[in-house]
């Protein structure tokens, strides 16, 4: 397995966007949920991925928000999570969809 740190930003509403740095490449994973989501950051988030081939494409995901973290699963096994910076109080259920970039 590999990891990678990164931040999260969520906007009101629901979409959201996650920035690791890979091998000196950026790499974005943004997307929504499917539920209104309350708007939330973490500045410390980490990847933990299989395969570099997993971070490309659309991917579905499952996970939970609050009070004081997040997890994210993919639908391939690669997982998100860290502290948020705020709490956000009740935690949620979520689940969405986004796609990977890279630059």
């Amino acid at each position: 397995m590999h990891t990678a740190q990164g931040t999260i930003k969520c906007n009101p509403g629901g979409r959201f966007t996650c920035t690791f740095i890979i091998n000196e490449m950026v790499f974005t994973f943004s997307g929504s949920f499917i539920s209104i989501v309350p708007q939330f950051t973490s500045a410390n988030i980490k990847l933990t991925y299989n395969t570099p081939n997993h971070l490309r494409s659309t991917k579905s995901f499952d996970g939970r928000i609050g009070p004081n973290d997040i997890k994210i699963t993919l639908v391939d096994g690669d997982v998100i999570e860290g502290v948020l910076d705020e709490p956000l109080d009740p935690g949620l259920t979520v689940s969405g969809s986004g796609v990977w970039n890279a630059e």
